[in-house]
């Protein structure tokens, strides 16, 4: 986590935008949408998270994103002139709600008078109102100095501080959210998948490629099987019917987390890899269908495909053979 700590604080600020929009899609937090606005004219939103359909007119989060030069944490005076350009945002009525949630995203940290005042909410409101001139006034716009009206000021008194908060990069690079974040703008290697099982009962989305296999056992017996169940209670076949659904499901599980943490196309690509890597094995001439299911099997854990750099387990490798036979792309049955 250090190393990728070091990585975030190294971050331009696209790329630290980038990452919280990502990020905020993960996070948990109920949006509906999230949006990244961080240019000029933002109107001091850099990556916003809307918790329902009225966007700016209900609940909303802000994450400000606030990148800093090498070596440098964020300090009270920047942090109190982006609140106070929030309130004065706010009062000129391009969002009608002020933020249920305040974010500071510093990578770098902020400095040690600047968490004190996050710590002590009723310090942090007094400190805006009465440094105002000092560091409000003149950074809002540079086109004139914002005065400390009476509206602004009651708008900041009925403000609830303890909303403020700040990121820095070790709790970004801890987060379960960053993930997929990670894998994107730093081109991090993903973790691994959870393991994933069978059901204890046949799925309607796996049945595709178990009726192939119904008949694949049935030719290998000599009479054939009438249903997937019957042939789950076959002393010589049940057990290998048993594996082959597991090996489905643990592919079913990282197509799942690779989908949600990687990103879509490097799945695409994997499951291309897969299938290119044994589909020449798949057309040899074989005696039985039976037999071509196991030559694949064998030849699919040899493979090295891997996601991103991390090499896949042997039965997501496998698993992944009768998720192609399940699409119809390589069917263990004409």
């Amino acid at each position: 986590m250090t190393s990728v700590a070091i990585r975030l604080k190294e971050l331009e600020e696209d790329e630290l935008e980038e990452f919280i929009e990502l990020w905020c899609d993960r996070v948990g937090s109920g949006y509906v949408s999230v949006e990244r606005i961080g240019k000029a004219n933002d109107k001091g939103r850099d990556v916003i998270g809307f918790l329902t359909q009225a966007k700016h007119e209900g609940p909303w989060h802000l994450y400000q994103c606030k990148r800093k030069t090498r070596g440098s944490a964020l300090g009270v005076p920047e942090a109190l002139g982006e609140l106070g350009k929030v309130f004065h945002h706010h009062s000129e009525g391009a969002y009608r709600t002020m933020p249920e949630k305040h974010v500071f995203v510093a990578p770098r940290g902020v400095t040690g008078p600047l968490q004190d005042l996050t710590f002590n909410p009723s310090d942090l409101k007094a400190a805006l109102i009465a440094k105002w001139d000092d560091h409000c006034a003149g950074y809002i716009t540079q086109r004139r100095r914002i005065a400390l009206t009476p509206e602004l000021r009651a708008l900041i008194e009925g403000y609830d501080f303890g909303n403020v908060s700040h990121l820095g990069a070790t709790g970004l690079a801890k987060h379960p959210a960053s993930l997929k974040a990670l894998t994107q703008v730093l081109g991090l290697a993903p973790g691994d998948a959870p393991v994933g099982t069978a059901p204890a009962t046949l799925q309607a989305e796996e049945m595709a490629y178990i009726d192939q296999l119904r008949q694949v056992y049935g030719e290998a017996r000599g009479t054939p099987f009438a249903t997937a169940d019957d042939v789950l209670a076959d002393g010589m076949h049940g057990d290998h019917l048993r594996e082959q659904r597991n090996r489905f499901f643990d592919a079913t599980s990282f197509r799942l987390f690779h989908r949600d943490n990687t990103s879509v196309e490097a799945l695409v690509e994997f499951e291309a890899e897969v299938h290119h890597g044994v589909v020449d094995v798949y057309r040899l001439p074989y005696e039985s269908r039976l037999e071509r299911v196991g030559a694949v099997m064998r030849h699919a854990s040899t493979m090295t495909c891997a996601i991103k750099g991390k090499l896949a387990r042997i039965p997501v490798r496998q698993g992944m053979c009768h998720h192609l036979a399940n699409e119809g792309l390589m069917k263990w049955t004409p």
